[in-house]
């Protein structure tokens, strides 16, 4: 591996970050009413010879003022290749009910797009959105007297058909390239996340028990029933800032002015919190990747504001139409047409426009999921 890191060293440390996490996740009750604040400047994670090469720290804070669900702490993951190099960090985000398991590996067992991106010299940071229980925002003493929100958790009967495995669940697409036959792994991944009223993913007649900490069926923001159709003409380009709250977007932030400059990827309903934030702080935004995104912006304004005319690039898989997301693809496309108005870089990477078939929803776990990454880390460098 061109620089320096070992799949066995990858995956140890990995291990490690994730049983900190864990430790973390059994410890909130305990710690969350502290009102932590975890920014610290830029040139605090640049890389030196005395640097980490993996793993995890959070950003945000507890806010214990208020009374939501959610507080503003968020895990981050990280790795950085073994020899620090001059090439912009990578800020990855994962899209509702999903965690930075998505990028660390695949079910099968195979580099992720963490691994790869590292390879290719960029460090790259994880953030596991605050809504998730695992990442540490979930303010339990909140969640317990809330009747408006709940906990959710993705089930692999809406997860099948929804990412684009197969007409429905246990049936695979012939050329799909998903590692069905070890499903298992990611279902296994799933955290539990928090589910509220306004878009924190939904509730749907009889899919949803109703409890909270139960293991419920979720239609979210990557299901059917919301991700059909894309009008809106403000930042949500379609409903995406319904799924980022404050207190995500505000960690997320929080992350950029920690790493400095970065590469912006965004995976699904993880596009809300970026897109905001790319208006936000678009000197922190060097370029933005949104793969499969919710909330694609189609007024000329709002792409203007992002990341500062920053060069945008959204990456599609196949069968979008029978995963009822056309209109998703459609907004995405006019937010690449727009970008490219001020930044010809800006483009719109459908892979089966390419002649590449059965990619799905979760790409960055697919079976070529290499070569989708060294096309994204390719124009990166342009």
């Amino acid at each position: 591996m061109s620089s320096g890191i070992s799949r066995k060293a990858f995956l140890r440390a990995t291990g490690v970050a994730l049983a900190a996490t864990i430790a973390g996740c059994n410890s909130i009750a305990d710690n969350g009413g502290s009102n932590t604040e975890t920014q610290t400047s830029p040139q605090s994670e640049r890389q030196n010879e005395d640097s980490p090469t993996f793993g995890n720290f959070y950003v945000g804070n507890a806010d214990t003022s208020s009374s939501t669900v959610i507080d503003g702490r968020a895990e981050v993951v990280y790795t950085r290749p073994e020899t620090a190099t001059d090439k912009s960090p990578v800020v990855m985000v994962p899209g509702l009910g999903l965690s930075p398991y998505i990028y660390r590996t695949t079910p099968d067992d195979r580099r992720g797009w963490m691994e790869y991106f590292a390879e290719a010299g960029h460090p790259v940071y994880v953030f596991n959105p605050p809504r998730n229980v695992d990442s540490g925002g979930l303010d339990t003493g909140a969640l317990q007297n809330s009747d408006s929100a709940s906990l959710s958790r993705w089930s692999i009967d809406r997860a099948w058909p929804t990412w684009g495995f197969g007409p429905e669940v246990g049936d695979p697409y012939e050329d799909v390239r998903y590692p069905v036959e070890s499903v298992d792994q990611l279902v296994a991944s799933f955290p539990a996340y928090v589910s509220t009223g306004g878009g924190g993913g939904g509730r749907q007649g009889g899919g949803q028990t109703g409890g909270r900490g139960g293991d419920q069926n979720s239609t979210s923001a990557d299901s059917t029933a919301t991700a059909g159709t894309q009008t809106g003409s403000t930042t949500g380009g379609g409903g995406g800032s319904r799924f980022a709250s404050p207190q995500e977007t505000a960690a997320l932030e929080a992350l950029l002015n920690r790493v400095g400059p970065s590469m912006l990827l965004v995976h699904s309903a993880g596009g809300g919190s970026g897109f905001a934030v790319a208006q936000a702080v678009p000197d922190l935004v060097e370029r933005i990747v949104a793969v499969e995104p919710v909330g694609a912006p189609t007024d000329p304004q709002t792409v203007a504001e992002m990341g500062g005319d920053a060069p945008f690039m959204g990456v599609y898989g196949d069968y979008v139409d029978g995963r009822g997301q056309a209109g998703r693809k459609e907004a995405t496309q006019t937010t690449a047409d727009l970008a490219e108005e001020t930044n010809p870089a800006s483009t719109l990477l459908s892979l089966p426009d390419e002649g590449i078939s059965g990619n799905t929803h979760l790409m960055m776990q697919d079976d070529n999921n290499g070569e989708i990454a060294d096309r994204i880390i390719t124009w990166i460098g342009d």
